[in-house]
């Protein structure tokens, strides 16, 4: 720990400490040889394009910006939803509506999809692959229940409707029509128990505008280990408004908005402080800051470590007292 950490109380000081502990571990883990043994067992190497190519992991803006997904399983409400002038509605079908999880099926196809436009492969929106390779690649079980809850997700994603005025795509073109989050599916079954085999997922054309047009983002692979919904949605909005830079600050209620929490203000609070404490978000430090009920996101890299050191220089004792002498001058004659 620096001395800077030491002398600093409170949560920027507990998360300076955690970041450059993290950061050390980082700069070994660069100088050592990289196991290649682990190199090709990554779960993200399983899903490879035709011209056997692995697929970097990629989210798309307009969801990542907006909570077009429930956080919650088995949500039947309809979502009504504005921001700045850019409306969405969110209808959910008899099995619920789609979930954060659910969306990492579309993610899948939208890194397959990114993988071919980089390489000059003609592309259309409908997307062919195994349910093993689609599972795998989204961190999920292979058992017969991993493949059981994978059609369900197919089910609510083709169910659930959206109407939205959020425009995606060059030149951008609105929508005032209901589509859905996939257009449709198509399995392959085999065995008596029909286990799902071959896919072929038609994306929506809000999404295949999207990615057509790159409006798309690379993503940490650790985010498919992530189980909790509010995680997924924070980790989403830190990498889209932090992104590579150090620091992003939000209110809390503001974020609750962006995440699409329909708990109690307490109990969100309560939710995002635990994530914190728990440090378990990839690529960002979340620290709590219940002076003015707000968030800050820091990246886990030198942008990072830079602005929470001079986060934390602000908060010291002798910063703040040297402030409040300029803003109260000795009055003695």
């Amino acid at each position: 720990m620096t001395d800077r950490a030491k002398t600093v109380s409170g949560p920027i000081g507990k998360a300076l400490e955690r970041l450059e502990a993290s950061m050390k571990a980082k700069s070994k883990e660069k100088a050592e040889t990289q196991d290649i043994s682990e190199l090709l067992t990554s779960p993200q190497l399983d899903l490879f394009i035709a011209t056997g190519r692995a697929a970097s992991p990629k989210d798309e803006l307009a969801t990542m910006e907006h909570p077009v997904y429930a956080i919650e399983d088995g949500d039947q409400r309809i979502l009504s939803y504005e921001h700045n002038g850019q409306t969405l509605e969110v209808t959910p079908s008899v099995k619920g509506r789609a979930t954060i999880h659910d969306k990492d099926i579309v993610l899948c196809c939208v890194s397959k999809l990114v993988d071919a436009i980089n390489h000059g492969q003609a592309v259309s929106r409908t997307v062919s692959i195994t349910a093993h390779d689609l599972l795998k690649f989204t961190n999920r079980s292979t058992s017969g229940r991993g493949y059981y809850l994978l059609e369900q997700a197919l089910d609510r994603l083709a169910g659930t409707r959206i109407k939205t005025s959020i425009a995606t795509g060059k030149p951008a073109r609105r929508r005032t029509k209901a589509f859905g989050l996939i257009d449709a599916y198509e399995a392959v079954t085999r065995g008596p128990e029909n286990r799902l085999e071959e896919l072929r997922i038609t994306l929506s054309e809000f999404t295949f505008d999207a990615t057509l047009a790159l409006e798309v983002l690379s993503i940490d692979p650790d985010y498919f280990k992530l189980r909790k919904g509010t995680e997924k949605r924070l980790y989403e909005l830190a990498r889209k408004h932090c992104g590579d830079q150090g620091r992003w600050k939000i209110g809390l209620d503001l974020l609750q908005k962006k995440v699409g929490s329909r708990q109690p203000l307490f109990k969100f609070r309560a939710a995002v402080r635990a994530i914190s404490e728990a440090n378990t978000l990839p690529s960002y430090h979340i620290v709590f800051l219940h002076t003015d009920d707000s968030v800050v996101f820091y990246g886990r890299n030198e942008a990072g470590l830079s602005a929470m050191q001079v986060d934390a220089i602000a908060k010291t004792p002798a910063t703040r007292s040297r402030r409040k002498a300029i803003r109260e001058p000795d009055n003695a004659s």
